[in-house]
């Protein structure tokens, strides 16, 4: 497994048991690590698979996402507080915000996605500097070199 090559090797903190030789416990944090490291890509899959729903739909029932998603509904509030919980973070102001794409409530067994991201305006950010490019070009016509 790659990421088990290309992780970090940890080294326990606690002495060896001298009373059990033949125990080998110097694997304990690299193996801890690594079961932790495979919980969260297991997890993401799953919250991805929910990501890729909440972005086709706008409204949806928690009993028809959780037949697409072939687990019952107890378990789907569950993943979806879990992807709640992963997408929002806190700022430096102590506000909690969402860095997720897509954004949703439940409100009466119905699942509500909102768009979260706002749109970047490309266009008005190149007009301004084409703007400013049409100054800077004036104020170098007007200047005479001798």
């Amino acid at each position: 497994m790659s990421s088990s090559y290309a992780c970090p090797k940890f080294i326990t903190p606690s002495a060896p048991s001298f009373e059990e030789p033949l125990v080998n416990y110097k694997q304990d944090a690299y193996r801890l690590q690594l079961k932790l490291f495979l919980y969260e890509v297991k997890q993401q899959k799953l919250l991805s698979g929910v990501r890729t729903f909440l972005k086709v739909y706008s409204t949806m029932s928690l009993g028809k996402l959780a037949s697409y998603m072939e687990v019952d509904e107890p378990t789907l509030r569950t993943i979806l507080l879990t992807d709640k919980h992963k997408t929002h973070a806190i700022d430096s102001d102590g506000r909690i915000f969402s860095n997720a794409d897509v954004d949703f409530y439940i409100y009466d067994e119905m699942i509500h996605v909102v768009e979260s991201k706002q749109v970047k305006q490309y266009g008005d950010y190149f007009l301004r500097q084409i703007v400013k490019l049409e100054g800077v070009i004036n104020d170098m016509d007007r200047v005479k070199l001798e």
